[in-house]
Order: C-alpha cells, then structure tokens, then sequence
C-alpha cells in the first residue's frame, strides 16, 4: 500500500513538473502607428533568440491589442504591417509571469500602398472544406444586381425564373442574413431576396453539411448573405449610382465612422426596377367522352421600389467586452399587371372561344431588424461568450382588381376584388460559449429561442351585376393565424490531435406549431422534439490539403404559405393550394471531401448522400372540368447522391478561372390517394466564369451556367442555361469603378417543361427578366480599391457572437 502511495505520489510529482515546464505565460500589449493612432490587424510573431526559430503568432485586434501565450525563454518580437516598416523587439524574457510591453509604435514605408502587391488578394470564390464564400465585390456581373441575380452566380446555387432558390439540385435551403432569420425573408423568400440590393451585400457563405451549432433547419444546408461592415479609424465607405434597361435605377452610400472604441455604421440603397415576363401554356384534357384543349398566353410586368436602409454602433467597453446595436429595414412597393389570353379548342382543334383576364395589384412591401449583440472574451485564447436579440417584423400588403371577358357567354365575364394581407412577427434569442483546452481540444456549447407569429387575411369579392355590390366568393375567405415557437440547445466537442481533427456535435430542437383558420373554426397544433446529431471528421495529408467526411440530420418545415389554402387566382385555370395537414420532411445527409491546394488554385472534390422521409412535393391534379391544381404533400421518400467539383485555377496573372460541377441522381417514390409517383432522374448542372484583368485597370468577366433536365414525379425539366458578361474600369486613381454588364446575353434563361396526370397533359414555357444591360459607378471615400480589397478580407458584418445560426 506504501509502495503505491509513492509511486502516485511520484507521478503527481512528474506531472507537476511536466506541467511547470510547459506553463505558459501571457506576451501583451498595443500596436500604434506614429500619430498614435492604433494599427489594427498587424502582424505580430514570437522567434526564439538561440536559433530564430518561430514559435507562435497573431494578430492585433480592431483596438490594437494582441496577446501570445509563451513558455519560459528568450525571444525576440517581429512585427509587420503592409505600408510600415518593420518592427523588431529583441530581448524579450519570460520568467514565470506574465509580461506587458509598452505600445510598438509603426513607421510608415517610404513606399506608397499602391505599390503594394497584394500576393493575397482576395479572390471571387473561397473554398474552404465546410463551405463556400463567394466574394461579392470581386464579381463584375454582380455590380448592380439584386440578391436573387447574385445568388445565380454563386457556385451549387441556381435561382429559377420565380426566384426560388435551390442548392445541389434540392430547393429545400435556408437562407440567413448575418446568420440569423430577417424581417426581410419573413414571409416570401423570393420576394425578399429581390428588394435587398447587392452593393449592401459583402459575401455570400454556403454551407452544405452544417453542423450542430447551426439550425437544423433545410435539407441541404444554409446560404448566409453577409452584410458590409467597415472597422477602420476615421470615415470609410462607398457610393454608388445604378441604372440600366429594362428599367432601372437605383443608388445607395455604405459609411462607417471609427473613433477609439466607438464605431457607428450606416447604410442606405434605393432602387427602381420593371421586370417583363411572358409565359406560354398549353393543356390537352382526355376523358371517356369527350376531349379538349386550351393554350394560355401569359404577359406580366412586375414594378418594384425599394429602399433599404441600416444604422448601428458597435461600442468596446474595453479589451474584452463589447456589444453592438443595429437596425435595418425596406420600405417598398410596387405594382403588378397580369393579362392572360384562353384560346379554347374543340376535338377537332378548332378554336371555339377566346376568354381575357387582366388583373392589375397593388403592394406594400415594409420590414424591419432590430438587433442587439454582447460579445466577451476572455484573457484564454479563443474562449468566447456571446448573446444576441433580436426583434424583426414583416407587413406584405396586396389589392388586386381582375377583369375577366368571354368571347362567346357573357355569363363568364366578371369583376373581382382580391386583397390579401399578410404580417409577421418574429423573436430570436440566442447565446453561444465556446471554451478551449490547451490539448487543442474545444467545447461549444449554446441555447437558441425563435418564436414567430404570421396572420394571413385574405377574400376573394365578385361584383354582382344586379345589386352592383361585391359578394364574397364562397370558399374564398379566411383568416390564419400561424405560429411557430422553436426552442433548441446545443453542445459540440472538437479537438486536433497531430493531422486528425474530429468534432461532434447534438443538437436538440423541441417545436410548438399551431395554425387557426377563424372562418372555418379549424386548428391544427403539433409539439414535437427532434434530436439532430452531427459529427465532422478531417485529416491533414499534405501541407494545407486535407479529406473530411461529415454527417448530419436535417428537418423542413412547412412554410406557412404551403398551410395556407388561399395562394392566388390570377390564372384560374392553374391555380395553387396549400394543404393544412402538411407535415415536416427529416433528412440524412452524408458528405466525403477532398479538399487539394496547389501553386496556382484549389479544387474541393466531394461526393454526397441524402436520405429524406416525408419528403414535400408538389403535384398537379386535373379537376375533371379542364382546370388544374397544386398542391404540396407529404409523399414518400427521396434518395439522393451525388459528385460535385468546386475549384479555381490562375492560368496566368491576368487570366483566372473558377467553376462548379455537380453531377446527382434522385430517386423519388410515394403515393397520395391511391395513386403512385415515382422519378429516377439523373441530372448535372455546371457553372464557369472567367476573368480577365488588363493592367490592373479593366477587368473582363463571363459566368455561364447551365442546368441539364431533369425528371419529376409528373413529368420533366427541360434544360437551363445564360451567359453573363461584364466589364469593370478603375478611375479616380483607383477610388472609383464603373461597371457594364449584360444579363443573360442569348435571352435564354427559361423554365421549360411537362407535365402529365390522369386525363390531362400539359407543356409550359415561362420567362421573367428578359436581357437586360447595366451601368453602375462605386465611388470609395478614403480608401482606394486595393485598401478596400485588403479591409474586406479582415471585415465582415457578422453580428452573432459564437456563430450558432
């Protein structure tokens, strides 16, 4: 028993040592240029004296502050910054304390900062093993577009004609702003992402496979639309004049003001813009005695004006605690017309009636962000404490009029009143911790509350022509009260042993969904808990290249527009129905990368897997009286895998290439009603782009896309495809560009198809925003375009703290 006493008190004691020799020891203090103003985002390094041999690094934060951990030794301190000259500290002694140095005062270069190269210059697309980010303000094609056109342009992500949004083939995507859910996406997505302007926006970050820390919410991941921030001392910011055909124009100033610990930031962008659209549908009914058809023209003009705006202060308290307050919003409205043309056809495709319906709607599109940010770190590197609020409301207005005019029975002309108004509410309450090991190990942990409430009022008047009073059309009337209330906690552990990382996580999601229908007194509410495991496994090969698998369970929720049984009755022949009873859709998603860096580019190569139950489709169903009707169910199950490269390549200084190939297959199986639907569809999308820069001055971009067909459950997808080109010159030495791009250069962005179901086929063609050309000038106050560059690669607008989304 003695001899175990000592032998436990022996290896106490070798601990003890071990732990003694290997403490370390906090190197401190400020980096300040020769006006006395901090440097922020300097570079400083730890070398041995005995053989100059690195030892640790970092960089000083937007205060000037920087902070090493050291073991007992003799060191010397470098530290450099592009435009000063470099600064060397020698003789710096740790001796079993921690040591503050006096502020390192920077000399600024004899060299001016344009002639500066910057090796690192920030590229379009940045390819990590976890996600995406594509660079916006490198894009020539994206300057003056709006967040839809610039999401087109993203790598795995494809925008359709209605502005849906899909990636990897799959439309079931969250899309965040700064992380979190918006005011803006409250309601419509395709409709919010077209008013929020692309000279708001700095980068966009896709996520495939996310981990516990994220919401569990879309099956394929989340798309992260990251705001512009400037942390710089003084005034900084951008200006910028738009305009183009079809018509538009459009304007907008981003300005930051940094003075010591205090920084407000503000920023506002108008625009107008019309979009046409043509559609062309023709529908062929067969039953047991008789068979028609009918072709069905389709013009539209959409007119939109938006007015984004946002304000904030982000305030440090002191070296490690601070918190930031912003607000952001869109004012806008707009008008739409849509005229539709019935050519109606008898058995012997003779035309036999032609039926007009003209409708002309008014809107009020109005949100707001109101958000607030703690965030505290700690004197143990990495550790990090963070709490969020925020407040977001959504108002979607709309009044309509539609005329409708027969040729042949004049029983069939009428006049109709439509309004329906839709309003949202939503409370996100969110905390994050992360605290490391020194066995590089790390643990994440955080809560995150979301409470949203929508109500949707909505009827349908017909004017009746003897009492020339409007009569609420039957069926056609009601009030929704939608809520969702979403409480989730999470807890990750990752650690880094030699080449080999891992990372696991849990997250659990309990939900409290209810929706009333007040002129039909039904209520439906469902409470349900879900767990959602995930885990990230990488391992170094060679240098920085590295293989990762990764797996994750997801969930989709039904929107509260598909519960909503009233959508619209512009064409009332093809109309849309949402389905109340509509129930969430759970995936697995499994994903195996490489990820291999050579001299001039890199190439992500991935293979992935998704097993989704529940799967939400949306199916045609003939009414047996030649009109048809969608609607989303829950209708079986979906396997899906795939191989996709994601890659760039600098073919010579001037002359860059970037691209994406993804190549799937989907297999879809169910049954609704008795009937069955089923698809094994291969498919494979691709996008190129192409840029050219001539003597740092004139930039030349091209981005093609395509989108090859693809089967569905009632027929098929035909091909996608359009060609962007754009040109960029610096003047005002390098403080101002302007912009020329053209839109889909051969007009050929469409959605082509057919469908078919019991008793009916259908083939449909469908076009919004034809070719168009823009203009745009960005003017930069206080920064030419390469300091731009370089502030944008340490800046970004995310307000959450631990980045939990």
């Amino acid at each position: 028993m003695k001899l175990f006493g000592s032998i436990l008190l022996f290896v106490v004691f070798l601990h003890e040592l071990n732990a003694q020799t290997n403490k370390t020891h906090q190197l401190s203090g400020k980096i300040i240029d020769n006006t006395g103003d901090v440097v922020s985002y300097a570079a400083i390094a730890a070398f041995k004296t005995s053989d100059s041999s690195y030892v640790s690094g970092a960089a000083s934060d937007m205060n000037g502050n920087y902070s090493l951990k050291l073991t007992n030794g003799n060191y010397y301190i470098k530290v450099s910054f592009l435009s000063f000259e470099n600064k060397i500290i020698p003789n710096v002694k740790i001796e079993n304390k921690d040591i503050k140095l006096p502020p390192i005062k920077l000399v600024p270069s004899s060299l001016k900062i344009e002639e500066f190269e910057f090796v690192d210059e920030k590229k379009i697309m940045e390819i990590d093993l976890d996600k995406k980010v594509f660079n916006i303000d490198k894009d020539i094609t994206s300057q003056g577009s709006n967040a839809a056109e610039i999401l087109n342009n993203v790598p795995s992500v494809s925008v359709d004609v209605d502005g849906n949004v899909s990636l990897r083939g799959s439309g079931n995507v969250r899309i965040l702003i700064n992380g979190k859910p918006s005011g803006l996406t409250g309601t419509n997505t395709a409709d919010a992402i077209r008013q929020l302007q692309g000279s708001q926006i700095e980068k966009i970050e896709v996520i495939s496979n996310p981990s516990a820390r994220y919401d569990a919410e879309g099956e394929v991941g989340i798309i992260n639309i990251v705001l512009k921030k400037d942390n710089r001392q003084g005034i900084n910011g951008s200006v910028n004049v738009d305009f183009g055909y079809p018509s538009f124009l459009g304007g907008g100033f981003n300005l930051s003001y940094k003075k010591k610990n205090i920084t407000v930031f503000t920023g506002l962008g108008s625009n107008y813009r019309e979009s046409v659209g043509v559609s062309n549908f023709k529908q062929t009914f067969t039953y047991p005695d008789t068979s028609f058809k009918y072709v069905n023209k389709t013009d539209r003009l959409r007119a939109e004006q938006n007015n984004n705006f946002r304000l904030g202060t982000e305030i440090y308290l002191n070296e490690k605690n601070s918190f930031t307050l912003s607000g952001s919003g869109n004012l806008g409205t707009g008008y739409n017309t849509v005229d539709v043309d019935y050519t109606d056809y008898n058995e012997q495709l003779k035309p036999v009636q032609l039926v007009t319906r003209n409708e002309y709607e008014d809107k009020d599109l109005n949100s707001y962000d109101l958000a607030f940010n703690y965030r505290k770190t700690f004197e143990q590197k990495d550790r990090l404490l963070t709490f969020d609020a925020q407040y977001s409301s959504n108002t979607d207005n709309e009044k309509s009029i539609i005329v409708q005019n027969n040729s042949v029975d004049m029983n069939d002309n009428t006049y109709s009143s439509v309004f329906n108004n839709e309003g949202s509410k939503n409370i996100l309450l969110q905390t994050d911790y992360i605290h490391p090991f020194e066995n590089k190990g790390k643990l994440e942990m955080g809560f995150r509350g979301n409470y949203k409430s929508i109500d949707d009022d909505y009827a349908v008047s017909t004017l009746n022509k003897t009492t020339g009073q409007f009569e609420i059309y039957p069926g056609f009337k009601n009030l929704m009260y939608y809520y969702e209330n979403i409480s989730a906690a999470y807890i990750m552990y990752g650690q880094k042993i030699n080449k080999f990382s891992y990372q696991i996580g849990l997250r659990t999601e309990h939900s409290n969904v209810s929706t009333k229908f007040v002129a039909t007194n039904e209520t439906n509410n469902r409470n349900y808990t879900n767990l959602f495991p995930s885990t990230h496994l990488s391992y170094q090969i060679k240098g920085e290249n590295a293989i990762q698998f990764s797996y994750s369970k997801r969930i989709k929720r039904p929107h509260h527009w598909s519960l909503l049984p009233f959508y619209g009755i512009s064409d009332i022949r093809n109309t849309f129905f949402g389905n109340p009873k509509l129930n969430p859709e759970y995936t697995d998603a499994l994903e195996l990368g490489y990820m291999n860096y050579f001299k001039k580019g890199s190439l992500l190569s991935s293979v992935y897997y998704r097993y989704s139950t529940g799967v939400t489709e949306h199916i045609l169903i003939s009414s047996g009286t030649g009109t048809t009707s969608r609607i989303p169910i829950n209708l079986g199950y979906r396997n899906s895998y795939g191989i996709e490269f994601s890659g760039s390549y600098q073919l010579f200084k001037w002359w860059d290439l970037r691209g994406d190939l993804n190549f799937y297959r989907a297999i879809t199986d169910g049954n609704y009603l008795g009937v069955s639907y089923f698809s094994d569809t291969y498919s494979w999308s691709n996008k190129l782009t192409s840029k050219w820069n001539i003597k740092k001055l004139v930039g030349i971009q091209s981005s093609f896309d395509f989108n090859a067909p693809q089967k569905t459950t009632q027929g098929e997808d035909y091909a996608r495809y359009g060609l962007n080109l754009g040109v960029s010159v610096d003047v005002l030495k390098g403080n101002g560009t302007i912009n020329f791009n053209i839109n889909d250069v051969f007009n050929s962005r469409r959605r082509r198809g057919t469908s078919y179901g019991e008793n009916f086929y259908s083939e449909s063609d469908f076009q919004w925003n034809s070719r168009s050309f823009r203009i745009s000038f960005t003017y930069r106050i206080n920064q030419t375009k390469k300091q731009a560059e370089r502030n944008n690669r340490n800046n970004s607008f995310d307000e959450g703290g631990g980045g939990g989304m």
